[in-house]
């Protein structure tokens, strides 16, 4: 059966894992979660995060709109967001690469320049990786870090009752892409987002003690919650007309005729963190200054979530999948 076929990328997660050793005492978390747990030293020392992601050519990123730099940003951010997720602080990064044999030595150059520059403001040091020619121009990251176990933040941990929030708009990034893919003109503020985005690690050192499940925007909102309520056996109600979006995003709504909210739910990369909390912690999530909207709360239930519209509960359609 071809991937699709059998439910695409995560049915197929689940397949592959189960040929390979995949538990040991000290894998406090393993396959399933924005990034791998892994226990070094007896608690309370930090806990090791792991984490990796592949950007593929004409799947990922096109080099008919992106420059290698931005290219670079969005490989390095990409990444750094799964270690926010976890409420971690990013430390090694490893890079491999792979070269079609027309793709020269600056495009390589400038490519680093944009990984650079997102290592330098998040503090995070290359430590190693490969290289090699292939049919298409890839980038893997595999990034490590740290989390004290108190400030551990999984998919796992969402409780009934949770409110569940949000740090930013969201929808940007798909609707530059469906722009550009129809040729229309598109925003600054849409470009950015799309071309050079910038993960949440800002937000999530002062957001992980206080809040039960987190998880980064990557794939959508639609499938993001999703997770949550698959990993925590929970289900979750969210409201479309609590959905934060841009007035660019709305724009590009009317443009394309789509409606905007569809942009935050089905689309992607917009690397913001979806997070469930008490509402006892409200006040001091406030005290943090940090930005946040409330787009729905955590139910008991079979972990199918749904949305709350103007036509009534629809079931929360899920985001991108890479198959």
């Amino acid at each position: 059966m071809k991937i699709e076929e059998i439910g695409g990328e995560f049915a197929l997660i689940d397949l592959l894992s189960e040929r390979v050793p995949n538990t040991h005492g000290d894998l406090v978390v393993g396959i399933g979660d924005d990034a791998a747990v892994i226990r070094t030293a007896p608690e309370p020392a930090p806990y090791l995060l792991a984490t990796t992601d592949i950007m593929v050519e004409d799947r990922h990123f096109r080099r008919r709109w992106a420059g290698p730099e931005q290219i670079g940003i969005k490989a390095a951010e990409s990444n750094l967001s799964d270690i926010a997720a976890m409420g971690g602080r990013p430390t090694w990064m490893f890079i491999s690469l792979v070269l079609t044999k027309d793709t020269d030595e600056t495009w390589a150059r400038r490519l680093y320049d944009g990984i650079g520059a997102s290592c330098r403001r998040h503090g995070v040091i290359v430590a190693g990786g490969d290289t090699t020619r292939g049919a298409v121009n890839a980038i893997n990251i595999t990034l490590l870090g740290t989390v004290a176990p108190a400030h551990l933040c999984l998919r796992s941990q969402a409780l009934p009752g949770d409110l569940l929030m949000v740090t930013g708009p969201l929808g940007a990034s798909a609707a530059a892409l469906d722009l550009l893919t129809r040729g229309e003109p598109v925003a600054d503020y849409l470009l950015g987002k799309h071309l050079s985005p910038a993960c949440r690690l800002d937000a999530a050192a002062s957001i992980a003690p206080l809040v039960h499940a987190m998880i980064d925007i990557s794939d959508g909102l639609g499938s993001e919650v999703h997770h949550i309520c698959n990993r925590s056996q929970v289900s979750a109600e969210i409201h479309a007309d609590a959905i934060p979006l841009h007035e660019t995003v709305r724009a590009a709504g009317e443009t394309l005729q789509t409606p905007p909210v569809d942009f935050a739910i089905r689309g992607g990369e917009d690397y913001e963190l979806l997070f469930s909390i008490k509402a006892e912690n409200l006040p001091a999530l406030e005290k943090t200054g940090i930005d946040f909207y409330k787009v729905g709360k955590v139910t008991a239930g079979d972990a199918t979530p749904v949305l709350l519209t103007a036509e009534g509960r629809l079931p929360l359609e899920r985001g991108f999948d890479h198959f």
